[in-house]
């Protein structure tokens, strides 16, 4: 898992990064995953699969994702914001 994370992410790789594990789980081409796409419902992620892209993403950014706050991710989009403002906020963030 840890060659698709740069050590030190910016908005920018949070972003790419994100992308490319939604699209390595969901067996999606990266190019086809639009920052508007309905996770659930689009890409076809289900709960196994977002465990899974949950999991991958805390391990490799060191934060920790409330399963309560998922309820509001409906799109790529939402999923990234909520990532990039938890990697922000953790204890030495940027």
């Amino acid at each position: 898992m840890s060659s698709y994370w740069q050590a030190d992410p910016t908005s920018s790789h949070v972003r790419s990064q994100l992308i490319e594990v939604v699209s390595r789980i969901a067996r999606i081409d990266a190019d086809e995953i639009a920052d508007d796409v309905l996770i659930r419902d689009e890409l076809g992620i289900d709960s196994l699969m977002a465990m899974e892209i949950v999991a991958a993403t805390e391990r490799a950014l060191g934060i920790s994702i409330d399963e309560g706050r998922l309820s509001c991710v409906e799109t790529v989009e939402d999923f990234v914001q909520l990532v990039e403002h938890l990697y922000r906020s953790r204890p030495g963030g940027d």
